[in-house]
């Protein structure tokens, strides 16, 4: 399926992990829906199939917030590369899976430009 897919996130508070789903919406453009605290599951178990895509221009859904907490945005560590949930305009983060600390840099030279994540099970 490729108008669907999935990345692993831990929640900032909670170090839960959950899913941030992305439609394929019109145009071709990415739009991020969901966060879902489940994997997507198949017949077959989690859906597997790994897809890398370019979420440049990508927009957010009004309906995307952490399922733990409720934060509208995520950041990618740059110390072990996972993602963490995040309140977007705050300075600071930790990231929920490694600890790594760092600062916030709202230049768009460095936001998340492309992503490798699963392609799931989607309905209609």
């Amino acid at each position: 399926m490729d108008n669907l897919f999935f990345l692993e996130a831990k929640c900032m508070h909670t170090k839960s992990t959950f899913y941030i789903r992305f439609d394929k919406a019109a145009g071709g453009v990415w739009c991020q829906t969901y966060g879902v605290k489940f994997a997507p599951q198949s017949t077959t178990g989690v859906a597997s199939n790994k897809m890398s895509v370019d979420i440049s221009k990508s927009t957010v859904g009004p309906q995307y917030k952490c399922p733990h907490c409720g934060n509208e945005s995520y950041v990618k560590c740059g110390s072990c590369g996972k993602l963490t949930c995040f309140n977007y305009g705050d300075k600071n983060f930790s990231c929920a899976h490694c600890g790594h600390t760092g600062t916030i840099s709202y230049d768009k030279d460095n936001y998340i430009k492309t992503m490798e994540g699963n392609s799931g099970i989607g309905q209609g």
